[in-house]
C-alpha cells in the first residue's frame, strides 16, 4: 500500500508521476533560481566594480604610438 504523498497521477506524456516526485522536482526548481540568482548577483557586483575601478584610472585608454 502506498503511504500518504504517493498518489499516482498521470503526466503529459502519460508516465506515471507521484506528488512526491513533483514536490522533489519543485524544491529542486527553487534551488536552482536561487543558485542562479545567486550568481547574477555575484556578476553584476564583479561588473560594478569593474566599471568602477576603470572610471578610477583616466588615463587607460590606447595611445597611439610614434
Amino acid at each position: 500500500m502506498d503511504g500518504p504523498g504517493d498518489e499516482v497521477d498521470t503526466g503529459a506524456i502519460g508516465h506515471p508521476v507521484s506528488r512526491r516526485d513533483l514536490t522533489e522536482l519543485s524544491e529542486a526548481a527553487r534551488d536552482l533560481d536561487r543558485r542562479i540568482e545567486q550568481h547574477l548577483a555575484r556578476l553584476r557586483r564583479e561588473r560594478a566594480r569593474r566599471d568602477a575601478s576603470q572610471d578610477d584610472i583616466p588615463d587607460q585608454r590606447l595611445r597611439p604610438s610614434g
